[in-house]
């Protein structure tokens, strides 16, 4: 009968307990990058999320984002004024007869100078935007509202084709007074530079009175919509190219008195 030999096994408990142990450090720390990892992940998104919304927003204006809030004491006056260049990426709006001069182009030339010579007496000035991009006209509307601006001018052209002329400003067809004294004043300081025609301030909509432009309607703040002459008119385009400085200079003047009239400026801190 064939000898068996008895095998015994030792099991070290000591060393089972130090492997064990390994194991789970190893698996809480494992757990542990993992976590840290995701939560750099999703900062490191909301950052460039961030960044993104900057770059669109900063295209807008140069100071502060589109639907930013402004501290008003960043101005020398308190006073704070939206500049609508309207029209803008597909957008184009009006064209002279030859269709190659486009209003979103003069709206944003004049409205870039605008904005410097109302800086230059102390305004601070948000612009709808500054470079040829698309914003709607509820955006608009939000860039003043949100900003608890004091006054908004949006800046257009004018189309006919009865080859009308001249400048007019166009304001809420309840005639505030708020709205109408800025918007006299505005056109006023076109009249002084020289428009081929005064037509005066309007009320409503064109063509219909009993509605209203939406930058007019939906903006909480004294506004107007400035008409500075006729694509359609040669003359008109020749006053505008001549004069477009002295627009500039004179409408910001003329904003700027505006707000003193209102109230919301002191007239002893009037650059004038």
């Amino acid at each position: 009968m064939e000898n068996k030999r008895t095998v015994r096994t030792v099991i070290y408990w000591d060393r089972v307990f130090i492997a064990a142990s390994i194991l789970v450090l190893a698996i809480v720390a494992v757990a542990n990058f993992a976590l840290f990892s995701a939560a750099e992940a999703q900062t490191a998104e909301a950052a460039g999320t961030k960044e993104s919304a900057a770059a669109i927003t900063g295209a807008q204006s140069p100071d502060t984002a589109q639907t930013g809030v402004v501290d008003k004491e960043d101005s020398a006056l308190g006073l704070t004024v939206v500049v609508d260049p309207g029209h803008g990426g597909d957008s184009i709006g009006a064209t002279d007869w030859s269709g190659t001069r486009l209003e979103q182009d003069d709206t944003l030339r004049l409205g870039l100078k605008l904005r410097d010579a109302l800086e230059e007496l102390g305004v601070t000035v948000i612009m709808t935007r500054d470079t040829d991009v698309d914003v709607t006209l509820d955006e608009r509307c939000a860039v003043a509202n949100e900003n608890d601006a004091d006054l908004f001018v949006s800046i257009h052209r004018n189309s006919s084709e009865d080859h009308a002329y001249g400048a007019e400003v166009w304001v809420d067809n309840d005639m505030p007074e708020e709205d109408t004294l800025l918007a006299q004043n505005i056109l006023d300081a076109l009249v002084s530079v020289g428009v081929s025609d005064d037509r005066g301030v309007q009320y409503g909509y064109r063509g219909d009175q009993t509605v209203d432009y939406q930058v007019n309607r939906e903006t909480n703040m004294p506004s107007c919509l400035v008409e500075v002459g006729f694509m359609t008119n040669d003359t008109d385009n020749e006053l505008f190219d001549e004069n477009i400085d002295a627009y500039a200079e004179q409408m910001a003047e003329a904003i700027l008195k505006s707000g003193v009239e209102l109230g919301l400026v002191d007239s002893s801190t009037d650059s004038e």
